[in-house]
């Protein structure tokens, strides 16, 4: 059976190897085509788009793997029963769960593989693409939308504008609380540096309030201490399904420190603590549709069949992550219902089929 493992193995990994090449090359020149538009915004030039393409490329990976298993598989295995290997196999005792079986083994070898390449390895290159996109266009990265990102640091209530390249925060205020949540006083500074462990806040205006009046005064410079480092501005300027699970961790955990909502990035901690699962899935649907009337299909059939599948999972997942979050459901329920559900359906319809 290991040499029926190796075979069925070999052959969903090398035509998922060629699905995920088609669609990164699809995806890759569409995202240049929007690239292109940018270019001559300060230095940013044709070979910055390339370096900045080929830094996002392992998140890209990371992404599409999923749909690729679910057409690789379609693909691989629908080409065996098109050929009767699989009815050969089936004539000589081996069953349907035995030969899907062996295709989720090689799927299961593919999602440590990608949950690998998510954890250590992508993080890191989106960081460095979009750091890189921002230096060469002479511009600062936004965190938190277009207010800025808020976070709270014991009486200390902080806004931070931007992000400029090298960690450098741009446009800060910082409101002051007292132990009643009274506004006490009100910090502005144009740009702070890390040094030493604290930050360095320049072009500072500060105003104090009082019982009955407001004092302001201009400072070239003061230190500043606080929860916010150079390892979390690194968080902030990504987004929740761009973090690897640690720092998602240790966000969530400074999030529940300072009594903030961590809803979405538990919802994206558990995504990718489920994402195994999530791909053998997506693998697992498209077995069914390999055996009985479907074997016979053409290449284009199980394609469209596997966009179709893979269109309504993307649309699902979606669909109950924003309902967990806006209802306040447990986030694990809007990571797990989505695989769950296919699954089971995977699951009736090869049991139909037996």
């Amino acid at each position: 059976m290991r040499l029926l493992d190796r075979y069925l193995g070999i052959t969903v990994i090398q035509t998922t190897a060629v699905v995920l090449l088609v669609m990164l090359s699809l995806d890759l020149f569409f995202n240049l085509l929007e690239e292109m538009q940018d270019v001559g915004e300060g230095s940013y030039g044709t070979g910055d788009v390339t370096v900045y393409l080929l830094l996002t490329l392992p998140r890209r990976i990371y992404e599409t793997l999923p749909m690729a298993l679910l057409v690789g598989g379609l693909l691989g295995m629908g080409g065996l029963a098109a050929g009767s290997e699989l009815t050969v196999l089936r004539a000589a005792g081996v069953s349907k769960l035995r030969l899907v079986g062996s295709a989720l083994k090689a799927g299961l070898v593919l999602s440590l593989a990608g949950l690998l390449l998510g954890e250590f390895i992508a993080p890191e290159t989106e960081r460095l693409a979009q750091r890189w996109r921002a230096e060469a266009q002479q511009r600062a990265l936004m965190v938190g939308g277009s207010q800025g990102f808020w976070a709270r640091d014991g009486q200390h209530v902080i806004n931070i504008r931007g992000l400029e390249s090298g960690l450098q925060l741009r446009d800060i205020y910082i409101f002051q609380m007292d132990e009643r949540s009274r506004l006490q006083a009100v910090i502005h500074a144009a740009r702070a540096s890390y040094r030493d462990g604290d930050w360095l806040l320049e072009a500072v205006s500060r105003s104090q309030l009082g019982p009955v009046s407001v004092t302001a005064d201009s400072l070239a410079s003061i230190q500043w201490r606080s929860v916010i480092t150079p390892a979390m501005l690194e968080v902030l300027a990504a987004e929740p399904e761009d973090l690897s699970l640690r720092e998602l961790a240790t966000y969530i955990r400074y999030l529940g420190e300072n009594q903030l909502d961590a809803a979405q990035h538990r919802l994206a901690l558990w995504t990718k603590l489920l994402a195994p699962g999530t791909h053998l899935t997506m693998l697992f649907v498209g077995m069914p549709l390999i055996f009985g009337s479907q074997r016979s299909t053409g290449v284009g059939q199980r394609l469209l069949v596997g966009a179709l599948l893979g269109l309504g999972f993307y649309l699902l997942n979606r669909l109950l992550g924003n309902v967990v979050l806006l209802y306040g459901l447990p986030p694990w329920l809007g990571a797990a219902l989505p695989p769950a559900l296919f699954a089971a359906a995977g699951a009736w319809a090869l049991h139909r089929q037996r």
